[in-house]
């Protein structure tokens, strides 16, 4: 169904409804005025058609009379050709009337019936009628009246002419066709066997004598008389069956006509069929008018009115109709085009009730609904629309509200950033505070191993230079109260660093907990942003590589914390190695003091002494191996720390960004009207 009607969807797609309505406007009205012209030229046909019937039946009369004189002028002839001087007169006068009516008809054909193109037949009857009036007088009765009687003929003939051309012999009504029949066949018909049988009669009673011919032309007369006599009866019996109106006219006309018939066939039976030969020729001429007469009378009274009035009724009827229909027609079109202007106009304003709801919600506004006037499709548009409006209503809501809270978290990660940031400036200068630490107590250590071993040679010659002891003791007294000073500051050295580390450590401990907040910020922000849609693709991106960042700095924390108990632990043997050496430095003085008294101890003194040192020098020597290893694991912190405050700082950037995409989303949607 769909392809069938493709073409015209696509034709009517690309239309406006204004072309649209014009195009189906278009094609109503083209539809309705050819169906219009069809009626019109129906209808004309008709009305043209019986126009030309009421043509033909004005120029009938006047043949009819043409075809009357004629018939009366041959009957007229042929008594005075049989014997009967009295009629010359009358034949004479008959000829000037027949000639009067050949003029008439003249005029009928060359005005109103011009059209029916009856004018070479015609004149071929008016010659020859001429040339009878002027040479029938000359001719034979019986030759006289055979080329009356084929005058005749061809005027019978053309009455038939005049009733087919003009359209009356094809009348569609049955009334007025079971007249014209008649007036167009029978009664001419019978009109030329009454003058036959007239015109004969008259000349045999003017013979005064009837021979075998004669009496077989008028039995032969007679008889077809009669057949034209019953087919006349018909016609007219059926007519006033078919009109009720006129019955009563037409039956009057078929019993007086009838009975002129009948009266006509009585005379010529008894008179000439039976032999009486009686009446005088004149006398039975006069019957035979009479009863042409009876004939003339209904045609011209009663039959021909009731036609012309039926074509006239007909006329008028047909003119009526052709008016109301157009007239109708008309009104439809009128009515269909008010109709499809109306439905324009009322789809045109759904239209724009769509459209300046639309365009509302384009500015913005979402609590606007379409009030629509129309109840058809467009209504469920309509509705439609106004869910739509009240969803995206509702999903701008939720999305201020979601921005509003994705700003205030952008805001509070921003500032952890910069919390972080902070501190991790701060881890970073305890670090590099740190190192140059270790490196100063990597320096005093290496001066301490340096003392160590110059006591160590003043311990091998003290027992080669006894001879010196007093002053070597005190001079070792004074190295030993310098080593013991100097011991006791490695050792204040080394405390600090110890002190330092669990500072250390509680920084790598603070920075573990921002790298756990931060996971936990980058986490929510990564579910705030899932929530957001395609809007918040970008700061799950960012949310994403905060929680990287959080989840390296921990690992490096981690790292940091093991490295810190490490020296932690080393700081404290170390502290607890220089407590040793403070207090065998202590008994070294101790000794030193004693050597005074005892000079004979200081071989075995000094051997301890060189033993200790040793010990110390040993202890030294591990303790700057830790010092370095410190060193190096405290550059590494450094660095961290200074990597991990560059990241922070680029996390801290990246809020301040993400804050401000929070920002900006928050002034895109508060243009929206929920």
């Amino acid at each position: 169904m769909k392809v069938l009607f493709a073409p015209v969807v696509g034709f009517l797609n690309r239309l406006n409804y204004k072309a649209k309505f014009l195009v189906v406007l278009s094609i109503a009205a083209a539809t309705g005025l050819i169906m219009a012209g069809q009626l019109y030229v129906q209808l004309d046909r008709e009305i043209s058609a019986t126009r030309g019937e009421q043509v033909g039946l004005e120029g009938y009369p006047a043949a009819i009379r043409v075809l009357t004189l004629m018939q009366q002028h041959r009957g007229l002839t042929a008594g005075l050709l049989g014997g009967s001087r009295a009629l010359e007169p009358k034949v004479d006068a008959k000829a000037r009337e027949l000639d009067e009516a050949v003029a008439a008809f003249d005029e009928v054909l060359a005005g109103p019936a011009a059209a029916l193109q009856l004018e070479a037949s015609w004149r071929a009857l008016a010659e020859q009628w001429t040339r009878l009036r002027d040479e029938g007088r000359r001719l034979e009765r019986g030759e006289n009246f055979a080329r009356h009687t084929q005058m005749v003929e061809g005027m019978l003939s053309l009455i038939v002419d005049l009733g087919e051309r003009s359209g009356l012999g094809l009348d569609p009504d049955g009334a007025a066709m079971n007249l014209v029949t008649p007036m167009l066949h029978s009664i001419p018909e019978i009109t030329e066997r009454l003058g036959r049988l007239r015109g004969k009669g008259t000349g045999i009673l003017a013979s005064g004598a009837t021979q075998y011919a004669d009496h077989e032309a008028i039995v032969a007369q007679l008889a077809e008389l009669s057949v034209t006599a019953r087919a006349l009866d018909e016609n007219l019996r059926r007519a006033a069956d078919e009109d009720a109106a006129d019955r009563m006219r037409v039956e009057g006309a078929r019993g007086e006509i009838g009975q002129a018939i009948a009266r006509m066939r009585s005379v010529a039976t008894d008179q000439i069929v039976q032999g009486q030969m009686s009446l005088p020729p004149a006398q039975f001429f006069a019957e035979g008018t009479a009863a042409i007469d009876v004939v003339l009378k209904h045609l011209n009274e009663s039959l021909r009115p009731v036609v012309d009035g039926l074509l006239s009724t007909r006329l008028q009827n047909l003119e009526r109709q052709l008016a109301l229909e157009l007239g109708i027609a008309a009104a439809a079109l009128g009515l269909l085009a008010y109709i499809l202007f109306g439905m324009y106009f009322a789809i045109l304003g759904s239209v724009r009730e769509l459209s300046d709801g639309a365009r509302q919600l384009a500015d913005g506004d979402y609590t606007v609904r379409i009030r629509f006037s129309a109840r058809d499709e467009l209504a469920q548009v309509a509705e439609q629309f106004n869910q739509m409006t009240a969803s995206l209503g509702a999903l701008v809501r939720e999305i201020k509200n979601r921005a509003g809270e994705l700003a205030a978290a952008a805001g509070g990660l921003s500032g952890a950033a910069r919390d972080i940031a902070g501190s991790s400036e701060n881890q970073s200068e305890a670090a590099t505070s740190m190192a140059a630490a270790i490196e100063q107590m990597t320096v005093s250590i290496g001066e301490i191993a340096r003392h160590a071993e110059d006591a160590a040679e003043k311990s091998e010659t003290s027992g080669k230079l006894s001879c010196e002891g007093g002053e070597l003791t005190a001079r070792t007294v004074i190295g030993m109260e310098q080593l013991a000073e100097v011991v006791g500051r490695s050792a204040g050295v080394i405390e600090k660093l110890g002190t330092q580390s669990s500072e250390i450590s509680n920084i790598v401990n603070t920075i573990r907990e921002i790298a756990d907040q931060t996971n936990l910020l980058a986490l929510n922000a990564a579910i705030e942003a899932a929530r957001a849609g395609e809007s918040g693709r970008g700061f799950a991106v960012v949310a994403d590589e905060v929680r990287k960042l959080a989840e390296r700095t921990a690992s490096a924390t981690g790292e940091i914390t093991g490295m810190v108990d490490a020296i932690q632990s080393g700081t404290a043997e170390a502290v607890e190695t220089m407590s040793q050496g403070v207090e065998r430095v202590r008994e070294g003085v101790e000794l030193s003091g004693r050597s005074g008294k005892a000079m004979q101890q200081i071989s075995a003194a000094a051997n301890q002494v060189m033993a200790s040192v040793r010990d110390i020098n040993h202890a030294l020597g591990e303790q700057g191996s830790v010092s370095t290893e410190i060193a190096r694991n405290v550059e590494a912190i450094a660095r961290m720390a200074e990597e991990n405050n560059e990241s922070v700082k680029h996390t801290s950037q990246t809020a301040v960004q993400l804050e401000g995409v929070a920002g900006q989303l928050l002034d895109q949607v508060s243009r929206f009207r929920v």
